[in-house]
């Protein structure tokens, strides 16, 4: 089976964007289509509910992020890359979400991150750095998030942003049953979870986890009925480029059409 989707691009919206001259809808579905997708998730960052106020960095990214996109779009003539219109949706705490449903029920799609705990000050945070500490903090949010009714898909899952080095460790600290738990509950909600370059362990002398800890979870999320979807989470369109390196792991899990939430 070829990766036929992207359903994790930032736009020029996304204030992390690293290329925002280069980062237009025109640009990626052009990038896309000479790659040969059939799909293409635009999924900047939102913050959209005012009940759980955001933080400053989030603050501008508002509303308006889905209809300046909508705007650029209807700007196109038709392209033969299917559109899905999302974004990325946030947590600040289990139950406190950056949508609502009804926003949600605007979009095609929310890929829902559920471990951003590199915002301190404004994510909750682990009761200690222990990596039994953290992984129960990523369950929490996890189970959390799958039960909102917001995702369509978890974004980067189980990845503790800003201390993935230690993923070997953390998730390590988790039996398969415990994770097991975990996953069925993203599977009897039907969201699905993103397989994400993420996953890939850096090349070089930094500290890095083993290729083995995320085909452990992806391989557990399978037999626990998940489905899956696939990211590049690009910021640049140099990244769009290494959607290619997740096809490895796809034969090493035996995936097939019918395991994927988007076709």
């Amino acid at each position: 089976m070829n990766i036929a989707h992207d359903l994790h691009v930032h736009t020029y919206l996304s204030s992390c964007c690293r290329d925002k001259e280069r980062m237009t809808v025109a640009n990626i579905l052009s990038a896309a289509a000479a790659r040969g997708l059939r799909t293409v998730g635009f999924s900047d960052h939102i913050w959209t509910n005012a009940s759980v106020p955001p933080s400053a960095w989030y603050r501008p990214q508002d509303a308006t992020q889905i209809r300046r996109l909508r705007n650029d779009l209807a700007a196109l003539s038709p392209s033969t890359v299917r559109v899905s219109v999302g974004c990325e949706a946030d947590m600040r705490a289990p139950g406190q979400f950056s949508i609502t449903p009804d926003f949600a029920a605007c979009l095609d799609h929310v890929l829902l991150s559920c471990s951003h705990f590199h915002m301190k000050g404004f994510v909750e945070q682990p009761a200690d750095t222990s990596p039994r500490a953290v992984a129960e903090h990523l369950v929490a949010f996890f189970v959390s998030g799958v039960r909102s009714g917001l995702a369509t898909s978890i974004a980067h899952p189980f990845l503790p942003i800003g201390d993935t080095a230690r993923l070997d460790a953390i998730l390590g600290s988790l039996s398969d049953a415990e994770l097991t738990d975990a996953l069925g509950v993203a599977a009897e909600n039907r969201v699905a979870l993103e397989i994400t370059i993420n996953f890939l362990p850096k090349p070089g002398p930094e500290p890095t986890f083993s290729l083995e800890t995320p085909v452990r979870l992806l391989t557990l999320a399978k037999a626990a009925g998940c489905r899956f979807t696939f990211g590049t989470d690009a910021h640049d369109l140099q990244t769009l480029d290494r959607l290619p390196e997740l096809q490895p792991l796809v034969a090493r899990l035996g995936l097939a059409e019918a395991d994927l939430a988007v076709r």
